[in-house]
């Protein structure tokens, strides 16, 4: 009788055994789907928030782009007008003085043609008229290239976001891989 009440007793603490590591492995298996759960729902969290924040930045850069294209457009004109300006004046200003060296040769010199045929500030006139043009030209030249590096400088870093954006992607979906992984291998005990 006493191996009868051993063998009930080992036979309860057997079945006691298993039961509470059916419940222990039921709970862990629900504590992986809800971790795995909870992770997805995490992922797709951050990965809402980094598009959304790419789209901002997307938005914010074109709208910069345009009005960076349009300051541009408005600082070429306006150089291009003061230069005008500045290179009729100037012409206006040197024919004056051309006429009036004209005259007061002509009055001291009759008789010498070349003093009356006085052209040289007339070239002088057009020789700073071509300076002027020149540097206007390098001005707009150069403003457009630095234009064309902002430009360019503000595309290559909305492309490093898409780049960090993926490989941050493919972490998150490595781990979730990994995470399933390992449910799949409890639910298999």
């Amino acid at each position: 009788m006493s191996s009868t009440k051993k063998d009930n007793t080992l036979r309860e603490n057997t079945n006691q055994f298993k039961e509470n590591t059916d419940r222990y492995l039921e709970q862990q298996r629900q504590q992986f789907k809800d971790t795995a759960s909870n992770l997805s729902e995490t992922t797709d969290k951050i990965n809402e928030s980094v598009n959304k924040f790419q789209d901002d930045n997307r938005r914010i850069f074109e709208k910069n782009a345009e009005t960076l294209r349009k300051n541009q457009e408005q600082i070429n004109k306006t150089i291009q007008e003061i230069s005008n300006n500045s290179i009729e004046f100037q012409k206006n200003v040197f024919d004056t003085y051309q006429s009036s060296y004209a005259q007061f040769w002509d009055n001291i010199n009759n008789n010498n043609s070349y003093w009356r045929n006085f052209n040289i500030p007339q070239r002088y006139s057009e020789t700073y008229d071509t300076l002027n043009k020149n540097i206007q030209n390098y001005t707009v030249n150069a403003t457009n290239f630095i234009n064309e590096i902002t430009v360019s400088g503000i595309e290559n870093f909305n492309k490093s976001i898409e780049l960090t954006q993926r490989y941050y992607n493919d972490i998150v979906q490595n781990n979730f891989n990994y995470v399933q992984k390992i449910e799949r291998s409890y639910n298999r005990q």
